[in-house]
């Protein structure tokens, strides 16, 4: 055991980390150091201030301990705590900082309802000190004020204190230099011991989607295109006495524009594509970490590329914007008067097949009847756009969760397409990100 004390002055706010406070004075007592604190003042008595001060001039370490309370302020308006976490600065006094992570669950008495204060002291000591560390639970900061401690005594030792009638001479110097030799061979052993100890635990969350296949009919879908206007003079001789000018007239000035036959055909693709190629969007969550994921919220974000539908989304034909050619009706007034006893309904009805290129047909939804889903509290989902999100109470470590026949994925264009994911819960203390490429291919 060495005969080198080194003083160590432990500085928080007081009565939220009473328990905190005690464990660590005990942890540096056990070291065989002298710990020193607030107790040993009144710190609402400014008039203490030069002792603090003097104190902490003698002091070999400084550790600061911060919660979510900001504590008692002195006539400059700041913290007793801040005030002498910046004198330990000034004097250059090696600083250990341990800042509580503010997700932790409080009581009242132990936060401030305005975390303003607070939040910018612990700025503060994250810029200034880059050894500071996040803690959770009592155990966890006592352990790091330990190794911490430890380390820093190796690093950098201080001046400390001995007893008076233990001064080194030049003599013992040499048999001090090899016990302290020793020593630090132990406490690098300790060290690992305890780091070992301390592994930390994390979900570790993945995301998989199924693969999409298309066909050589993938991009067959018949486009329209702009119709010339009729003139009569372009009408056939037999025909003339069963079409009129009027009608004629009428036609032309209902052909849509362009930019009208752009529209039809960009949404009978997306129709097209939704009735020959979708299929059940799968994901499967999977947790490869250490712990479980509690309150996990995935956001999905699908390219422009891939479109996702609710599956009881009803999927009708766009109406063609192309008006019934008069020509056609013409042929239909001609055949009526050879043809008088033919039923004329009937042939009516076979004009309005699509193959006439006239007036498109409405088809069956795909799924005629919606699907009804049961109330259920272990997760949901919402589909905002092309963003899916998703949101599961808990998912065990080494467990995976499945989601089928909820929604539809469409490919609408061959190609290689980015899919970007994000996963946050509450043990994961930032989000975490994923991109997963779906390469649409055609299927040989």
């Amino acid at each position: 055991m060495t005969e080198i004390k080194y003083q160590v002055f432990v500085s928080s706010t007081y009565t939220d980390l009473i328990e905190e406070r005690e464990n660590i004075i005990k942890a540096i007592l056990e070291m065989y150091h002298i710990p020193i604190g607030m107790e040993m003042f009144s710190a609402e008595d400014e008039d203490q201030w030069e002792i603090i001060r003097r104190t902490i001039e003698v002091s070999d370490y400084y550790i600061l301990v911060l919660g979510l309370r900001y504590g008692s302020k002195t006539t400059e308006n700041i913290s007793f705590t801040q005030k002498e976490y910046e004198y330990a600065l000034e004097k250059n006094i090696p600083v250990l900082a341990f800042i509580m992570n503010d997700s932790v669950s409080l009581s009242k008495d132990k936060r401030d309802d305005d975390l303003t204060e607070i939040n910018t002291f612990r700025e503060m000591v994250l810029k200034n000190s880059k050894m500071a560390q996040f803690w959770k639970k009592k155990d966890e900061l006592i352990k790091n004020v330990s190794i911490s401690l430890m380390k820093q005594i190796m690093q950098k030792p201080g001046i400390g204190w001995v007893r008076g009638d233990k001064a080194i001479s030049a003599e013992a110097l040499s048999h001090e230099l090899t016990s302290l030799s020793k020593e630090n061979r132990s406490l690098r052993d300790t060290i690992k011991e305890l780091e070992s100890k301390i592994i930390p635990k994390y979900p570790k969350i993945e995301l998989s989607i199924n693969a999409l296949v298309v066909d050589s009919k993938f991009n067959t879908y018949k486009r329209l295109a702009v119709p010339e206007k009729i003139n009569i003079n372009d009408v056939d001789e037999h025909l003339k006495e069963h079409i009129s000018e009027e009608e004629i007239r009428q036609y032309n000035d209902s052909i849509p524009s362009q930019s009208e036959i752009d529209e039809y055909n960009s949404k009978y693709e997306q129709f097209y594509k939704i009735k020959g190629y979708s299929s059940y969007l799968v994901l499967t969550v999977f947790n490869t970490g250490t712990v479980k994921a509690n309150n996990l919220y995935i956001d999905i974000k699908f390219p422009d590329e891939v479109l996702v539908i609710d599956d009881d989304k009803r999927m009708e034909e766009p109406q063609n914007p192309i008006p019934y050619t008069p020509i056609k009706w013409a042929e239909t007034r001609y055949e009526k008067t050879l043809q008088k006893d033919k039923n004329t309904n009937s042939m009516l009805n076979s004009l309005l097949n699509p193959g006439y290129g006239g007036i498109g047909t409405i088809l069956q939804p795909r799924f005629n009847m919606p699907k009804i889903r049961p109330i259920n509290q272990q997760w949901w989902t919402k589909l905002d756009g092309n963003k899916l999100t998703l949101k599961i109470n808990s998912l065990l470590h080494t467990r995976c969760f499945d989601l089928d026949e909820e929604y539809l994925i469409v490919p609408l264009k061959i190609g290689k397409h980015s899919v970007e994911i994000s996963f946050i819960c509450e043990e994961l203390e930032t989000k975490k990100k994923q991109i997963i490429e779906l390469d649409v291919q055609e299927k040989l």
